[in-house]
């Protein structure tokens, strides 16, 4: 890094064609994340199903960890290459292709006979999601600029969350009505339903495509662009990994505490998933307009330390009242820090690597999915509830937040890794 570079001082200046475009982009953006609000409806239908299905197949703690981690653990293999895959071939088909392998995995899970085949689905889903999101992400990246990304990164955490808000609650009706099965079925059909909204209204504009072209002619490797700015990458890197860790820890053992300590409802635990969603939808917006205002940093560090607190709130609770309480202040944590790390990444990182490094950042949030989810399993088989391993997330998420407030800039530094010759050819 140069050493005339400071983070509190440089600004970056989008290109004039990138600006003229933001308004257009902008509408591009709200078709996006209209069809991942349709897609997370399908995703949100099955999420209080699992603790049930793991019970009607007679498997323990830790197989619900192994399945949250066999969804991870593919993403983490993947999510570089597709992520790369979408600045070569466009974003457009790796969402499709993605979309495709969701309805598929549905499918498989609908009539999965034991564990080992919901864990073959889970591989597979976690494979497919692996191109989507960073293809999604780098998207909005392509069509926006750092005066409006982080509304933008808003919008599309908006969609995405809105689909919590039905989803759960439409599967835990579906599950006590029709069986735990059913959800998986009208997921699949959920999805196959967004699989034809992106392909009749999401477009990639000409100039994304003619720009990619350019850049893929001398496309730097992933590491020369993260060495332009190694301690950023390396504390949103790890911040990342705190706060996906805690997630994966509670995802585990909140439902297992809330289906066999207190008896919890499929309906039950759709609510509590739908409270997230509602603040999230809202929080989203408001947040990512925010981090565009008055800078990303102390977003992502308040929202770690917010989720601290909610993840404390977990560990107390005895009742109803007490998990959504819980539920209420994690969806305010999600909406701080989770449009604003999508776009701090953005705004990080050269134009020329956008899916790649996208990709990158999945693959280091969804280890975390692989160690938080298998901890967790262990630890409740161990001792019988989610108190051990929910005080471990609290620590987590306590160190992430530090890391990002010592290591994030308040100011975003970007040093372009295009040669002078292509970035004549880009302004031209």
């Amino acid at each position: 890094m140069d050493p005339d570079l400071h983070e509190s001082e440089v600004t970056i200046t989008e290109e004039p064609a990138k600006q003229e475009g933001s308004k257009s982009g902008m509408r591009q953006v709200w078709t996006l994340a209209f069809c991942l609000s349709i897609l997370q409806v399908g995703f949100g239908i099955v999420l209080p199903i699992f603790p049930y299905y793991i019970v009607e197949l007679g498997a323990s703690a830790l197989d619900l960890g192994m399945l949250t981690a066999a969804f991870a653990i593919t993403r983490i293999v993947l999510a570089g290459p597709l992520g790369g895959l979408s600045d070569r071939v466009g974003r457009k088909p790796v969402m499709l292709f993605a979309l495709f392998g969701f309805a598929g995995a549905n499918v498989i899970y609908a009539f999965a006979p034991n564990v080992l085949v919901m864990l073959a689905a889970r591989a597979l889903e976690g494979a497919v999601s692996a191109g989507f999101f960073p293809a999604a992400n780098a998207y909005v990246s392509d069509v926006t600029t750092i005066e409006n990304r982080g509304t933008a990164m808003g919008y599309l955490s908006m969609g995405s969350m809105a689909g919590f808000i039905v989803g759960p609650t439409i599967g835990g009706i579906l599950a006590e009505a029709m069986g735990v099965r059913m959800p998986f079925i009208v997921a699949a059909i959920a999805t196959l339903g967004t699989l034809v909204v992106v392909y009749i209204l999401v477009q990639e504009t000409d100039a994304a495509a003619e720009k990619r072209a350019v850049l893929l002619r001398e496309k730097p490797p992933v590491l020369e662009v993260l060495r332009t700015n190694t301690k950023a990458y390396s504390a949103l890197g790890v911040s990342m990994f705190a706060n996906m860790f805690a997630l994966g820890i509670l995802q585990v053992a909140f439902t297992l505490d809330a289906v066999i300590r207190y008896g919890f409802s499929p309906v039950e635990i759709g609510i509590f998933f739908g409270i997230i969603g509602i603040v999230s939808v809202f929080g989203n917006l408001f947040f990512g307009k925010m981090s565009d205002r008055v800078g990303r940093k102390w977003l992502i560090v308040s929202g770690s330390l917010i989720g601290a607190i909610s993840l404390y709130i977990f560990m107390t609770a005895t009742d109803t009242t007490g998990f959504y309480l819980g539920g209420i202040v994690l969806g305010i944590a999600l909406s701080m820090r989770g449009p604003t790390i999508q776009a701090m990444t953005a705004d990080l990182t050269d134009e020329s690597a956008y899916g790649s490094i996208m990709g990158l950042m999945g693959a280091v949030s969804n280890s975390a999915f692989v160690v938080g989810p298998l901890l967790a399993g262990g630890l409740y088989d161990q001792t019988g509830d989610g108190v051990t391993a929910l005080g471990v997330a609290v620590i987590m998420s306590v160190a992430g937040a530090f890391v990002a407030s010592v290591g994030l800039p308040r100011k975003i530094v970007r040093k372009s890794v295009i040669k002078d010759d292509m970035a004549s050819d880009l302004d031209s």
